[in-house]
């Protein structure tokens, strides 16, 4: 591993917690609305306590996206600037003395023993006799202090690399030659299958996805939260991102492209996840071949059923909004009306994924959507690499958009040129990394192909019985981690006459599942972190104020 190293106070790093000391609530600001609410992500995500604005309390605890001046500095505990922007980086350069360079490099930071995330993105090196080095990879410097004053700045642009990853990477661009298909009068899938796999193929069909690639926006998250953990000194409280005892999820999903796959490769897909007890989400075109009720109520007993288009023709990212809308309602209603659950999920065929389409389906009623890739080399739509750069669902116009976290079955066999057994090792290859980090395993398998097949059962059952068996695991389905999901951020951690418990409109429902945590220190083995019953923190806060 590359040198990740930090200066934190020594208090922070030893086993006796002092729970009356833990971090104030931060308060965020930035110049502007956007860049406000692209901090608060950050907070949110952590879901550690926040408000926006300035408090202006002695002990604040300032994150801005903006330069601020030396005298306002002083009047708060800490203040971490990340600048939005080379202009701001400048004018934090030019209002401190400092010297400023730029560059592009990789940035590897840990985040917990023997897990490690990373990013390529351009930093601002600052330099000058005031300027003490906090955390350092290699030779990049990631967080710097000023020295005699309550300032740390950083040299990532937490703001811009997030907007660029997550809502650059939704935004999929199609290509002139996928315009030009579309056109014709007949489905894509008239298309011989190896000609469309040949197509797809590029330099990096065969090669596994890269740190960089599964994880940039996660660094940028680890940056956040571990220049809080050293400027503060305190302990900071943060709810879990699982139900308590839980460290990582398995979220198993099936697009069901032909009727062959809907009547023969999902009977066998069933049945091998019946046996190992896992609920799967079946999406399913609703108008591309003949569907019946009851192959349809089956599988949304076997788990959940979701939308897949109408005639999974590959149209949908082209269509005008008001046609998108008309066109994931019918899917829905249809859907419904066979299935007799109700349909609460999408996910596009060729994963085509873009903000009008989410906007189309929160007017339609859906509550998520699984369409865009963490990071695959190629879209079919785009014929580009394409992907939003995180493994952790993501809201967006009232609509959860939840990765596919693992490289999908086509992607790897068809279009990559692997084995089946080689498809399986660099699934389990990158599950353990989604693993590491604490995300959703979101496991895509067409019925369709490799492992629909009788004579890829056994593997298939293998892979899965690995995957569920991992320490920490639960099964979900992508249902059930958008309620779960949504339950986790409605919640949030409050101090109130020296207890810290969590709040939430939803707590009565489930008052043990949260899991109330104390980040203590950041170092080479990532964060340190220990965990306590809500009562147990409350009691312990308790007794320190009182004495």
């Amino acid at each position: 591993m590359a040198d990740s190293r930090t200066d934190i106070p020594v208090e922070t790093r030893s086993q006796e917690i002092d729970l009356a000391r833990t971090a104030p609530p931060i308060s965020i600001s930035g110049k502007n609305q956007g860049e406000t609410r692209a901090l608060a992500d950050y907070a949110e995500f952590w879901k550690v306590p926040y408000h926006v604005g300035r408090s202006h309390k002695q002990n604040e605890i300032l994150v801005s996206s903006e330069s601020i001046p030396r005298s306002e500095a002083f009047e708060c505990a800490s203040v971490i600037i990340f600048p939005a922007g080379p202009e701001e980086s400048q004018k934090m350069a030019d209002e401190y003395n400092l010297g400023l360079t730029t560059k592009e490099t990789i940035i590897r930071l840990p985040i917990a023993p023997d897990a490690s995330v990373s990013i390529r993105t351009n930093v601002s090196d600052f330099s000058g006799p005031e300027i003490e080095q906090v955390i350092v990879n290699g030779e990049t410097r990631v967080l710097f202090r000023l020295r005699g004053t309550p300032l740390w700045i950083s040299a990532v642009d937490l703001v811009s690399d997030f907007n660029r990853l997550v809502f650059g990477g939704l935004e999929e661009v199609p290509s002139r030659r996928f315009r030009f298909i579309s056109r014709l009068p007949f489905s894509y899938r008239a298309v011989p299958s190896f000609v469309r796999n040949r197509a797809f193929k590029t330099s990096r069909s065969g090669a596994g996805v890269t740190e960089d690639e599964l994880s940039p926006v996660e660094c940028l998250r680890v940056v956040f939260l571990a220049s809080l953990v050293a400027s503060t000194g305190a302990p900071i409280p943060r709810i879990a991102f699982w139900r308590k005892g839980r460290s990582n999820v398995l979220v198993v999903t099936h697009d069901i492209e032909t009727q062959t796959g809907l009547e023969d490769g999902a009977a066998r897909i069933a049945d091998v996840e019946s046996k190992l007890g896992i609920h799967s989400t079946w999406n399913i075109p609703s108008e591309r071949y003949p569907l019946s009720s009851q192959l349809l109520i089956a599988l949304a007993s076997a788990g959940e059923v979701g939308g897949h288009d109408t005639k999974h023709d590959g149209r949908l990212i082209l269509e005008k909004l008001e046609d998108k809308v008309e066109r994931v309602g019918r899917c829905k209603t249809r859907l419904e009306s066979l299935s007799k659950k109700r349909i609460e999920g999408f996910r596009a065929p060729l994963l085509q994924h873009g903000r009008e389409l989410l906007l189309a389906l929160g007017k339609t009623g859906y509550q998520y959507d699984s369409s865009v890739p963490t990071w695959e080399p190629l879209s079919p739509t785009s014929l580009r690499p394409h992907g939003v750069g995180t493994i952790f669902p993501f809201s967006v116009s009232g609509v959860l958009e939840i990765p596919v976290s693992i490289p999908q079955d086509h992607q790897l066999i068809r279009v990559g040129g692997l084995s089946t057994s080689e498809a399986v090792q660099e699934i389990l290859r990158v599950s353990k990394l989604v693993r590491a980090i604490g995300g959703p395993c979101v496991l895509l398998i067409h019925p369709d192909y490799e492992f629909g097949q009788p004579e890829n059962a056994e593997a298939y059952s293998r892979l899965l019985e690995f995957l569920r068996s991992a320490p920490g695991c639960e099964t979900m389905t992508l249902g059930e981690l958008t309620r779960w999901w949504t339950y986790r951020a409605d919640a949030n951690i409050e101090t109130i006459n020296g207890q810290t418990r969590i709040q939430s409109s939803q707590i009565g429902d489930r008052p043990g599942d949260l899991q109330l945590e104390l980040v203590t220190g950041y170092g080479p083995d990532g964060f340190k972190i220990t965990s306590f019953d809500q009562s147990q923190i409350a009691s312990l806060v308790g007794d320190g104020a009182r004495e």
